[in-house]
């Protein structure tokens, strides 16, 4: 039989020689040969996990069990007994700012220490972290978020946390490196940084088998790798004292091998810092599989390993190509799982806690390519070619930009230009778009699209047509965008005009009732970040939300929706909207309309 105690902060597992494959089961073990004995990190994960191995078949020594006993009392039940906790937030109390659920939320948060916040889309991740920042000393504090949504969080920090001190990262290489001395010097500093400069100014962490580029004074033996290419040297972020990281828009660390998620992990992993947190309401973009990374940010101990994790958590299946697929969580140690995760873990559905937000209404208009444009669109689909308009020659190197370039069709025509193809008129997309306006006038409307250049085609039409509009696209200056973004709510522009990633996570467009999508992205993520910018607190003026799909009729666009339902399938698994609100007594029935949406056959 196994027996568990602790060691000089680990927990060692001794075994009989039969029993090798099962320890080998558990994340994170490996065999220390000078004590002859296996070793697991002091986590509350390894002792659920020893359990679901060895079953009764081990014993736990006294500092282990006191331990464990700590752990549960200090922290495991109490952050589940506030994780789902919550009130309609129909009311507010007169001396609290707050929600009621999103006070439950900051107490979560606190009590958890670590932790992922998951609630929806629109319902105040950001400010219930604030708030959390304003009312404990847990700074210095970084917060890694979109490069748009970096202005959104100074605007934030002034109002929910007035003891901190913003400073945004932004500028040359120069000005960014003064800001980052600057708070360095300021301990109340909360440090806002996008995603992109992270590898600027921070170490990488490892990975798996990926080599970091090391300098001499780091031990490297290539003396061409300088101090500024090496990837373990410490850098300006690594030099400040954070207590806190805070992660927005957390799946966009959802890939180890990114650089910028070893580099969000190197700031996570400080020897200073206290707490770790992430925000995302779309935790998984395609799979469970995916889940690690972020957690393996807010609790290193707990997420050791990623292939131990997917062997024993993660349901798999042979692909169509050979390669072994994640299908989903793994029936047999489902519920391991979740004992692990639901402490660290609090979702809140807005339609739990919101329930005054308007109803979503979905609707898709069907178009017909014209022939010269559907012609091209069969040749490119058959043979990966065709002769465009202005007579040249199109081909597609593979079925990948093939892809590309059916979805560009889908939308509009192509030309030739001396960087390559560009979308160019007609486009049905936009011939649709002013019909819209037409019919909604004189009512603001939000409009977005995976490709810029189709954004482009239809703010040239509306520019045409005297409509006045805003753009948010990447390449745009920060106050352009905030620009654009205060006119539209203020009642000073018609029509947002916004690309998928550039505009899809942080801001608010709750002036509008009506979201057009031009074009859905691949990403379930980014459209339903999309949507929620128009669906969010402060759409309550409004009795419904409309989102209306313009999709090409027979083309790849159709092709997208039963891969989106997929990943809408796969994503319930973790937020387990739906069972939360049966359990509540409350009805379902938007979740129902989004599946026979999405599973909807073209008229």
């Amino acid at each position: 039989m196994a027996h568990a105690d602790v060691l000089n902060g680990e927990i060692i597992v001794q075994t009989h020689w039969n029993e090798k494959e099962l320890v080998k089961q558990l994340p994170g073990a490996h065999w220390d040969n000078d004590i002859r004995a296996w070793k697991l990190p002091l986590s509350w994960a390894a002792g659920v996990q020893l359990r679901g191995v060895f079953g009764t078949q081990v014993t736990y020594g006294d500092q282990l069990r006191d331990w464990a006993a700590d752990e549960r009392g200090r922290r495991v039940d109490p952050a589940n007994a506030r994780r789902d906790l919550t009130e309609p937030a129909t009311w507010r109390s007169p001396e609290d700012q707050l929600y009621p659920f999103q006070r439950a939320g900051v107490q979560f948060l606190w009590t958890a220490g670590s932790a992922l916040l998951a609630d929806e889309m629109g319902t105040g991740k950001t400010i219930q972290l604030l708030e959390l920042l304003d009312d404990c000393d847990y700074k210095p504090a970084l917060v890694i978020c979109p490069n748009g949504v970096k202005l959104n969080w100074q605007r934030e920090a002034e109002r929910w946390c007035p003891s901190a001190e913003p400073f945004v990262v932004a500028g040359s290489a120069a000005v960014r490196k003064k800001i980052l001395a600057e708070a360095a010097d300021n301990p109340w500093a909360l440090v806002i940084v996008n995603y992109e400069a992270l590898r600027a100014h921070s170490r990488l962490a490892p990975f798996g088998s990926q080599r970091l580029a090391r300098c001499p004074d780091c031990g490297g033996h290539d003396p061409v790798t300088t101090a500024t290419r090496c990837e373990v040297h410490p850098r300006e972020l690594n030099a400040i004292p954070f207590k806190t990281v805070i992660v927005d828009e957390a799946h966009r660390i959802k890939d180890p091998n990114a650089k910028q998620t070893r580099a969000a992990w190197a700031l996570g992993a400080g020897t200073s810092v206290e707490r770790r947190y992430a925000l995302t309401g779309t935790p998984i973009a395609n799979n469970p599989s995916e889940l690690w990374s972020i957690m393996h940010f807010v609790a290193p101990d707990e997420y050791p390993r990623k292939s131990a994790f997917v062997d024993r958590y993660c349901l798999l299946s042979w692909g169509d190509y050979g390669g072994l697929d994640v299908k989903g969580i793994h029936p047999r140690t489902r519920d391991e799982f979740f004992k692990i995760l639901d402490p660290r873990f609090r979702r809140m559905p807005k339609a739990l806690v919101l329930p005054q937000l308007p109803p979503k209404i979905r609707s898709t208009r069907y178009l017909d390519l014209p022939p010269r444009q559907l012609k091209a669109y069969r040749e490119i689909e058959k043979g990966l070619v065709t002769r465009l308009d202005d007579g040249t020659l199109m081909v597609a190197k593979n079925y990948l930009e093939a892809k590309i370039r059916l979805l560009q069709f889908s939308s509009a025509a192509m030309q030739t230009t001396p960087d390559g193809y560009r979308m160019c008129d007609p486009s049905p997309k936009v011939d649709e778009l002013v019909e819209i306006l037409e019919e909604l006038a004189p009512k603001p409307v939000a409009v977005c699209a995976e490709h810029r250049q189709l954004i482009d085609l239809a703010a040239a039409r509306l520019a045409k047509l005297g409509v006045s509009h805003g753009l948010i696209t990447g390449g745009q200056r920060d106050f352009e965008r905030e620009a654009a973004l205060r006119d539209f709510q203020a009642g000073r522009l018609r029509v947002m005009l916004f690309t998928v990633k550039a505009g899809g996570t942080g801001l608010t467009m709750t002036a509008t009732d009506t979201l057009v999508f031009l074009q859905r992205s691949w990403s379930m993520i980014d459209n339903r970040q999309s949507e929620d910018r128009v669906h969010r607190i402060g759409s309550e003026q409004h009795e419904a939300i409309h989102f209306i799909d313009l999709v090409a009729r027979g083309t790849i666009e159709e092709d997208q929706i039963a891969r989106l339902h997929e990943k809408m399938l796969r994503l319930e698994e973790i937020t387990r909207d739906r069972a939360r609100l049966d359990a509540a007594g409350l009805s379902t029935q938007d979740l129902d309309l989004e599946e026979v949406k999405l599973l909807e056959e073209p008229l």
